[in-house]
Formats: structure tokens, sequence, C-alpha cells
């Protein structure tokens, strides 16, 4: 209660002699939303109906101007991530499961603004700033789509110029229905989030509205490569969903007996990994978590320049004549024609690399990042981020954090690959990402108030003239913000990999000597409450964010 308190003051607009510029040109990019199986948004403004006074009785007030001038600390610059973006969750920092949308909630917070003047459109822009919303394609993995609902009998009282507007900038459907009931809406609302969110819209409030705006968001995408591979999904893996990897003559661990190997992959069902898959999977302290295992590695140790051939050499000779006087070694090449393969075996292990699946990663004292592409739909490709605070609790990481941070961390994103990594080291990357499922509806009203946008709640204040023209007063008396996400190992956010052993040689026993070599590990794995991002990657526009704080048990 008292951080709310605190972020209500923070960001209660205040008042200056600037002009807050609410126009300008803008170049825009497409961009795509996507989750598996389900990340659906949903951004609903209801406006009119609610009347405070009598009608029959007195009319309220006009809302009185003062040509007050207003500023907000979350005004939204352009399409990039923005503060604002971050401000729900901060507000709402709560110990739980949380998603939505700045995209959606910008989105209607535009339209809104069409129909504003006055006051109420000044308070709106302070915060909308440099946001212009775009349209975006719909097809079979997303769904965006806007539309005004209008009771029948209140259809002479809006502007044709607003609803003209709607249909022509936001491609937005007009529609009329008699209001006797929420069905209209919600089975539109259905239909445009892939079925995934329904009865968002109550019957009681329905019958007191007049109209209501509406932006609907779903998306339903894979992952680039699924992360551990399956052969029971259609899904593309990285290397054809083979994984393997091997250091002739070289040790990583003091206790290896030979060299080092990865195989055991694919599983043919998500099942039959967990199945076979042993770990506990710990989550904030509980244990069978249902995620997925990451693994790569990078070999970039040429021990053959850092020791020298003739060091090399110089150990393995005396060695190797000693093998060729054992039973098992009378058989075996002599040492001069040995010794070559020996050192090309090794100059062969710089440079070799493996990865399960493709991703992005980055860590430091403070958080641990992983990233990870989804599928690119019509040229718009979308890039899940999930940061693990290390050291602060997730709330407090919530409640420190701005755009700035963030964006820093994001740009020192590397992508996994061999020339990521530092020379002189064995790179190996071992990781667990948990799978989550879960909705979650915003009291985007009372947020919204809390930001300094107040006057279009309030039937004395609010102004749509530019909706409504000079008649009736109206505001908005209905706020609905609900989203829900799964994050699987087909797209959004799923992991699932397998480290096995090496392998010994069939034949008998055969000469070996083993070299410690510098090894570097990376820790991937997510073990406690973190926040995330889905953005286009290309703009870096944020879809959707929210927080994990219990994902799925096994």
């Amino acid at each position: 209660m008292e951080e709310n308190k605190k972020i209500k003051n923070e960001n209660v607009l205040e008042q200056t002699e600037q002009n807050v510029s609410t126009t300008g040109g803008k170049n825009k990019k497409k961009v795509l939303v996507g989750v598996v199986v389900g990340v659906v948004l949903l951004c609903v403004l209801s406006l009119g109906g609610f009347y405070l006074l009598n009608q029959n009785k007195v009319k309220p007030e006009k809302a009185k101007t003062d040509n007050k001038e207003y500023k907000s600390e979350y005004r939204i610059s352009g399409n990039s991530l923005e503060d604002f973006d971050l401000y729900f969750m901060k507000l709402e920092n709560e110990e739980k499961n949380k998603v939505y949308s700045p995209l959606s909630i910008k989105y209607a917070l535009e339209i809104l603004a069409e129909g504003a003047s006055g006051e109420t459109k000044k308070q709106l822009d302070a915060v909308i700033g440099d946001y212009v919303a775009k349209s975006y394609p719909n097809n079979d993995h997303m769904s965006f789509a806007n539309a005004m609902f209008i009771r029948n009998t209140f259809k002479e009282n809006i502007l044709s110029d607003y609803t003209t507007k709607l249909t022509n900038k936001y491609g937005a459907e007009v529609v009329y229905d008699e209001f006797n009931d929420a069905s209209t809406i919600n089975n539109w609302v259905s239909g445009k989030t892939f079925k995934l969110i329904e009865n968002l819209v109550d019957d009681s409030k329905v019958k007191d509205a007049n109209f209501y705006l509406v932006n609907a968001l779903a998306i339903d995408m894979n992952w680039t490569n699924q992360i551990h591979c399956t052969t029971d999904h259609k899904i593309p893996c990285v290397g054809g969903g083979t994984y393997g990897i091997s250091y002739l003559h070289e040790k990583l661990e003091d206790d290896a007996d030979r060299y080092y190997s990865v195989t055991e992959y694919p599983y043919s069902s998500e099942d039959e990994f967990y199945e076979r898959y042993d770990s506990k999977n710990v989550f904030n302290g509980k244990e069978k978590t249902k995620g997925a295992h990451v693994l790569a590695d990078f070999n970039k140790y040429d021990i053959v320049k850092d020791l020298g051939e003739d060091k090399i050499k110089e150990i393995i000779k005396p060695e190797y004549e000693e093998w060729l006087k054992s039973e098992d070694g009378k058989n075996d090449p002599p040492y001069e024609e040995f010794i070559v393969d020996f050192i090309d075996d090794l100059n062969k292990n710089y440079g070799k690399s493996a990865n399960s699946t493709d991703f992005s990663l980055h860590e430091d004292d403070n958080v641990r990042v992983f990233a990870k592409d989804l599928q690119e739909y019509e040229g718009m490709n979308l890039q899940y981020i999930g940061i693990m605070p290390k050291t602060l609790p997730l709330v407090d990481f919530v409640k420190n954090t701005n755009k700035k941070e963030l964006n820093d961390i994001i740009n020192k994103l590397k992508v996994v690959n061999i020339d990521s990594f530092e020379e002189g080291y064995v790179t190996r990357i071992r990781g667990f990402i948990p799978f989550f499922k879960f909705e979650y509806e915003l009291s985007l009203m009372e947020d919204l108030q809390k930001l300094g946008i107040k006057d279009v709640f309030d039937v004395n204040k609010a102004n749509l003239t530019k909706m409504l023209g000079d008649g009736e007063k109206q505001y908005i008396g209905d706020v609905k913000h609900k989203a829900n996400i799964e994050f699987s190992n087909d797209g959004i956010k799923a992991s699932a990999a397998t480290a096995m052993g090496g392998f010994g040689a069939a034949g008998g026993p055969y000469f070996e000597h083993l070299f410690k070599v510098p090894v570097k590990n990376i820790d991937v794995t997510f073990d406690k409450p973190y926040m995330y991002l889905i953005r286009d990657k290309a703009t870096g526009e944020v879809w959707f964010t929210g927080t994990v704080y219990e994902p799925i048990v096994k």
C-alpha cells in the first residue's frame, strides 16, 4: 500500500509552463507479436452511459478549462522500449505471475485521444507523447483488431468524423448493438484472440454503457528452433536435432577419464525427456519445475599454439614409447607416425562448437539474461528476453529498473556462436528455463488515474467533444486489460536440452594422454523469480511484459 502511494505521488502529472509536443513525423516499421499456444492480450475501454447525475433533472456542468499544461515522467518518446512499458509492473509490483501488453494499452489510449479535447486531451497527450499506433497484419499466427461498439439508440450521438477516422486510420470495425448483454462484444473478442479470451466484459457493465472501444491482440507463434528437440514436433531443430561434441586428448575436468563428449539428443517426445531426466529442477525453492535444459559448447583454446608442438612431443614421446613395449601397444604405429595424427587431433579441437538451440545470453554480477527469437512472420520478428536478478529480490529490481538500464542489458546480449566467446578457453553453457502458463488482469483504470490521466474518468470533467460533439456528457466508466500467456518448448518461452558424458572406443585398450584445458562455465539456469519482455527485435517496441513467480510444476 505504501509503495502504491509512493508511485502515485511520483506519477501524478505535474503542471508546467512547457508545452508538450504530441505530434511529429515518425518513421514506422511493421511489428509482430507472438506466443506459442497462447499469449493474448486485450485492452477495452468502455465509454459512456454512466450518469452519476439524474439526466432528467440536471445536466452535468461543462468542465472548466484553465489552459494548464501537463508533463509526465512516463511520456512516450517513440515506439521502442519506454519507461511507460514498465509503469504497470512497478505499480502492481506484487510477488505473483503477471502479463500485460504495453502495446495494447498505448493503442487504446491513442484511439481514445482521437476523440478528446481540452484538458482531457492534454492529459492523454502528456503520456502518449510521440507514440503513433501502427497497423499490423492478421494471419494464422497473430491477430490484431480494433472495434467501436455502439448502442443502437446512441448511434446519432457519435460523430461520423470520429468513426471514419477509426476506420481509416486504425482499421477499426464499427458495430451497432442493442447492448442487452455483452455477448456481441465478447464473441468478437473471442474470435479475434483465437478463442483464448472469453467473457471479457460483464453483462451488467454493457447494459449501462452507450459504447465500447476495444483493442484485441493475440499471438500464436513458434520458436525459430525448438529449444530441446523432440521428434514428435514439426518445429525446426538446430542441426536437425543432433547434438554432440568431443575434444580428442583434452579433458575439461580433473576427474575426466576420457575425452569430453555430449550425445543422447533428441528425445522422441517432451514426456520422454521428463521421464529420463532425473534433475530436481528447483525453482524458488520448489522442486519438480517443468521446463527445458539448454546447452552449448565452444572450444577457443588452441592447445598446440599455447604449449607448442615441441612441448607436446616432449610430453608424449616417453609415454608412447613405454606404451609400445606393452602387450596392448605392440601393434600400434611407431611414435613418428603416431605423433603426427595426435597433434592433428589437437589442432582440430580448436573451433569445435555445438549448441542445442539458438539463443542469446548475458550475465554479470547483477543479472542473468536469456533471449530467444520467435519465427519471422510476414517480415516481422519477435524476441523473448528473460531477465533474472541475482542479488536483489525481483520486487526490488522491478522497483529500481528503468528503460536505460534494461536497454544497456539488452545491448550486452551475445548470440551463442563461436565468435561470441573468449579466446583461450573452452566455454560450456548449461541451463534450465522453466515453462509457465497463467493469466492476469490489470487494475488499469486505477493505474491510469495514478499516472495522471484523470479527467476522462470523471463525468463532470471528461471532454470527448471530438467523438460526441457538444451534446450530452460521457466519460470512461469501465476499463479492462486482460492477458494470458503460455511459454512452452515449441514457442514463446520454453527450453529443453540434455548433456551426457562421452563414450569409450571399441576394440580394446588404446594409448591416450589427456591434457587439461582451461574452461569457463556459464550458467543460464533460471531458478528464481524473474521478469520478461517480448519485443519487436527490429524496433525494440515491447508487446508483452510481466513477471514469473510460479512456473508450471510437474
